[in-house]
């Protein structure tokens, strides 16, 4: 009876980390004009992966090769959002996921 209560508790803990991991991802639901800017964004060639980690926070890849041009597509993005979405929040731009090259915020 003991093995089956910690055989239980062990797989709900495993299975909560993982439902938590996908809930919060999808935590925060997209209002209509972020998605709408972030499909435009993703049309364009320069960006790899375009992603929101919360409601003020976007993530654009971008290919190594536009390393030296991260500082110019984060503002040229928050000039155009800033109109678009109407709300504060940071775009980093990155090539390797969690390091951001650059910052631009609208506040």
């Amino acid at each position: 009876m003991r093995t089956l209560v910690i055989s239980v508790l062990v797989l709900g803990l495993s299975l909560s980390l993982f439902t938590t991991d996908s809930f919060a991802k999808n935590y925060y639901p997209l209002t209509p004009s972020q998605k709408h800017f972030t499909a435009i964004i993703k049309q364009l060639r320069t960006f790899r992966s375009v992603q929101w980690e919360s409601p003020v926070s976007m993530w654009v890849q971008i290919p190594s090769s536009q390393k030296s041009r991260a500082a110019e597509l984060a503002n040229a993005i928050e000039d155009r959002a800033r109109d678009a979405l109407k709300q504060p929040f940071c775009v980093h731009i990155y090539v390797k996921k969690g390091t951001s090259l650059s910052r631009s915020c609208v506040y």
